[in-house]
């Protein structure tokens, strides 16, 4: 009995040790995260409006999105959009022209399938952009769809529903929103 308490409370005091180095690597690490976060959402607003001289963040009922101008005119908006795909939370970053027509996707961040789902941002060789987020470019991201004018991923339909319904959505209300 005695013995047994014994190791507990060395078991214990493990334990309480390897939870204040987590602790304090993940306070030491947390700003090196978001600043690294940061960088890609800038690339993101770049790679999808480059025309834009600036982004100016904005949110309108809990959709954030950051407003594309040149000079001080409106040429377009990125909004944040999260979708739900078979590995987890798919994080992305859509661009817009006032409108509602699509510029551009990328994909921040996911955790689908080697092989599979991570295709949705595979980029093939001899391509610069990944071929599945190519076919939203241009078309009206209120009315996306998949097998209507969106080709999912042979053995990847759940990630790319995923994609497709979450920036189908967030478009929507966005509009609704702006009342554009």
């Amino acid at each position: 009995m005695k013995q047994t308490v014994k190791f507990g409370l060395i078991l214990g005091f493990i334990c309480l040790i390897a939870t204040f180095i987590l602790a304090f690597t993940h306070e030491i690490t947390k700003p090196k995260i978001e600043e690294q976060i940061r960088r890609e959402e800038e690339a993101a607003l770049k790679a999808i409006l480059p025309e834009a001289d600036y982004f100016r963040p904005g949110e309108a009922d809990g959709i954030e999105y950051f407003e594309g101008l040149r000079q001080s005119e409106l040429i377009g908006y990125c909004l944040k959009v999260t979708g739900s795909g078979y590995g987890g939370y798919i994080h992305m970053m859509v661009g817009i022209d006032p409108s509602g027509v699509i510029k551009g996707v990328r994909i921040l961040e996911h955790h689908e399938t080697p092989g599979l789902g991570s295709k949705i941002d595979e980029i093939r060789k001899g391509d610069s952009s990944p071929y599945f987020l190519r076919q939203f470019v241009g078309k009206r991201g209120d009315s996306l769809a998949i097998r209507k004018n969106i080709d999912a991923i042979t053995g990847a339909t759940i990630s790319s529903k995923a994609v497709t319904d979450a920036i189908q959505k967030t478009v929507s209300e966005f509009l609704q929103k702006v009342k554009r």
